[in-house]
């Protein structure tokens, strides 16, 4: 089994990219990846394919961007928390 926490990839400016290598290329979950494309204040930019079964690409240059610019950070959800 590979160990895809210690995998890195090299990111090329002018490719697109799947939701899998992005995941790869940033060190983030799936769903972290969909929640950076949600992002209120800097969302991920992303390219929607209709005709192809991944759905979702991403430009190298703005996954290179993206992570330059320092990732969005967002503090665990507690429910009835103290700290409110």
């Amino acid at each position: 089994m590979t160990d895809l926490k210690n995998t890195w990839i090299a990111i090329a400016p002018d490719r697109n990219y799947t939701i899998k290598e992005a995941c790869l290329f940033l060190g983030v979950h799936r769903c972290t990846i969909y929640d950076y494309i949600h992002h209120p204040e800097r969302p991920l930019p992303f390219i929607r394919i209709h005709t192809d079964k991944r759905g979702i690409l991403f430009r190298g240059s703005d996954l290179i961007a993206y992570k330059e610019a320092g990732l969005p950070r967002r503090g665990r959800k507690f429910k009835n928390s103290p700290r409110e």
